[in-house]
């Protein structure tokens, strides 16, 4: 299995994703509020570059049906639902609905893996679950990091390395990886034993803190705490055991 991995989305848009796995990783907070999301009933989450194109697919959908969900600069856009902290999301905020969520970071990745598969939305909570199926697929992978407005994000990198390392210890996979992908194994062996502190120094949670968020910060920290496997279908985020679902 050969494994690169980006440390920041922006030379993600220029690899080559056809027939490869893709996993799309921004511990804080869209993949771990995905997770949530989807946990908690929704039955997909849609993933938008800009809040006006949100806004339309919103629309599109019905107000009955969907649900808008996003910020900027880490506070919810001004006339959505929800913003972009995992707590929101809830059976009785979500439940039966689809998401529309746009967020700084991680949403906008995902408009450029369509010729891939499958494409995963991988956060701390729902790692396992990802490189399980990664193992099952045992196909060459692409990791993209989204970071914080196009620059290294230590949480993320953290991921992927923690992926990384699964994929090579707990599966015994054979890998061949990039040097981004040696230097996230790294980082995450060096740190594995101080996930969340890591995390905590880092400069999108103090950042994220500062503002109010630090009950997200611990959330997006716990290793598998939301088991679930999200998987690009259509433009949508789904599970497995709702794969036919669609929005008319």
């Amino acid at each position: 299995m050969k494994i690169n991995l980006y440390l920041t989305p922006v030379p993600f848009s220029k690899a080559a994703v056809e027939k490869k796995a893709v996993v799309v990783i921004d511990v804080l907070r869209s993949s771990t509020s995905i997770c949530a999301a989807l946990s908690a009933g929704a039955k997909g989450v849609i993933p938008m570059v800009g809040p006006g194109e949100a806004g339309e697919m919103w629309t599109k959908i019905g107000s009955d049906m969907a649900i808008l969900a996003g910020e900027r600069n880490g506070v919810r856009i001004e006339n959505f639902q929800l913003g972009n902290s995992p707590a929101e999301f809830t059976a009785e905020t979500v439940g039966g609905k689809f998401v529309i969520m746009t967020t700084t970071n991680g949403t906008a990745v995902f408009g450029k893996t369509y010729s891939a598969s499958p494409v995963l939305s991988c956060a701390l909570a729902n790692i396992s679950a990802v490189a399980d199926r990664l193992a099952q697929e045992n196909r060459d992978v692409l990791i993209a990091c989204c970071g914080r407005e196009g620059h290294f994000s230590i949480e993320d990198t953290l991921c992927g390395g923690m992926l990384v390392h699964q994929l090579k210890n707990k599966h015994g996979l054979a890998i061949e990886q990039n040097d981004a992908s040696a230097l996230a194994l790294l980082l995450y062996e060096t740190n594995q034993h101080r996930i969340s502190e890591a995390i905590v120094e880092g400069e999108h949670a103090r950042f994220l803190t500062s503002i109010g968020f630090e009950g997200d910060v611990t959330v997006a920290s716990e290793i598998d705490s939301i088991p679930v496997l999200p998987f690009l279908k259509d433009g949508r985020l789904i599970l497995e055991d709702n794969r036919e679902s669609g929005a008319s």
